[in-house]
């Protein structure tokens, strides 16, 4: 069959629907298209799993492998990344030439004059998690006629259900975790660049969580002025040192939450390719590792196949290794200054909460004076007492996850 042929499609035989295209763990594929989409070059892992020769894949639509299980929203997605200039990740359901099906996660590229993709098998327990938000995704495609972009607003919307802030977040993920079990399997660790990069992410994302938790605590701590003046209220003529301590308790809270620290938390309006320094770093250092690896198999391919045109490409490949190196760095770095802003942010939270501490020792003392008359205040003092050591435990554990990460950076130095 010429590539003009392959193009129509070939006829897959239907016996064979269910069935998977085995290819070890260790192989990698790649393939380069133009900016239509047009396959340009491929190495022979991707000819052998999709059982089409070389006539039939240069110069043919790289939807020639594309299955019908595969929802249209998760190429939304990848477009529209591709489209903003980033490198996207994304599991992929291939059909081969004779009707089976094989996985991949794809990591794809802009390059000049088109698109790279280098993909490897998925192995982690996150790919049986995607499976179940696929079929989800091509039921709804299926059953209401969806639009691509509004799939891929729904499959977003399951990503995040499942703990994910955001696709751009999801796919670093996923890459560092097929990353992880691939090494795993080979029984090699992964890389100290890689390592370190995916530390910070942990402890950063860590320190977001404690800080939002605060956040959150600050928020509802609203409650206890209220509480305040309403027990004021009872007192009649003798309210007005309990209405002061209310107001200035109110005035210190109001100040703390409008801290850009605590407004930038509580932020729910992540963009679906919003992510931090340090999570772009553990992405581009595991493609850069992938891009390392791909010249090298690729490399031995072509001299066992002797096949041609493999040192050109395998330059592009290496100069995108280098690139995302690069980037890597510099991103590593950002999120470093990024953890160090979030510990001088999370000390001036302190300052202030200690501040609000010394109203709750003159409320303590009204409370003693009006015990009798005013036993309510008993169980406010008692919700300030919660909340501050809430507040002073979670700072704690803040500054205690920064200092251990930059104990170890400094150790790896």
């Amino acid at each position: 069959m010429h590539a003009d042929a392959a193009r129509s499609g070939p006829r897959a035989d239907k016996t064979l629907v269910d069935q998977e295209v085995p290819f070890r763990a260790d192989e990698l594929f790649f393939s380069r298209t133009d900016t239509r989409g047009v396959i340009r070059a491929f190495n022979p892992v991707f000819a052998r799993v999709g059982g089409y020769s070389a006539e039939e894949l240069v110069g043919a639509p790289h939807k020639l492998v594309r299955h019908p299980d595969m929802p249209k929203g998760v190429f939304w997605l990848m477009w529209e990344g591709l489209k903003r200039g980033h490198s996207v990740g994304a599991y992929v359901k291939n059909r081969a030439k004779d009707g089976r099906f094989y996985w991949v996660f794809a990591v794809v590229s802009p390059v000049d004059g088109g698109y790279l993709s280098v993909r490897l098998k998925p192995t982690s327990a996150l790919f049986t998690t995607v499976k179940e938000v696929y079929a989800r995704a091509l039921e709804r495609e299926r059953e209401r006629s969806l639009a691509p972009e509004q799939s891929a607003a729904a499959i977003e919307a399951d990503l995040i259900d499942a703990g994910f802030a955001n696709y751009g977040v999801f796919q670093i993920e996923a890459l560092r975790r097929e990353h992880a079990s691939r090494e795993a399997a080979r029984k090699r660790a992964v890389t100290p660049a890689l390592a370190a990069s995916g530390h910070l992410f942990d402890v950063k994302r860590e320190i977001e969580q404690e800080l939002r938790v605060l956040c959150v605590n600050l928020k509802e701590a609203e409650l206890i002025t209220t509480n305040m003046k309403i027990q004021a209220c009872k007192l009649k003529s003798d309210r007005g040192p309990i209405n002061e301590i209310a107001k200035n308790y109110e005035m210190m809270m109001r100040d703390i939450r409008n801290h850009p620290r605590v407004i930038q938390t509580l932020r729910d309006d992540q963009g679906t390719w919003d992510v931090a320094d340090e999570a772009k770093s553990v992405f581009m250092i595991a493609v850069a590792d992938l891009m390392e690896e791909m010249v090298t198999f690729f490399t031995q391919e072509a001299e066992r196949e002797n096949h041609l045109g493999a040192t050109a490409e395998m330059e592009v490949v290496a100069g995108l290794r280098d690139r995302y190196r690069i980037e890597a760095d510099r991103a590593m770095q950002d999120g470093y200054r990024a953890v160090r802003q979030l510990s001088a942010d999370a000390e001036m939270i302190r300052r202030m909460v200690t501040g609000l501490a010394m109203v709750r020792v003159v409320l303590r003392v009204e409370a003693g004076i009006l015990r009798e008359r005013l036993s309510g205040l008993q169980s406010i003092l008692g919700q300030l007492d919660r909340f501050h050591d809430e507040v002073s435990a979670a700072l704690e554990r803040v500054q205690d996850a920064v200092t251990s990460l930059m104990r170890d950076r400094s150790l790896a130095a």
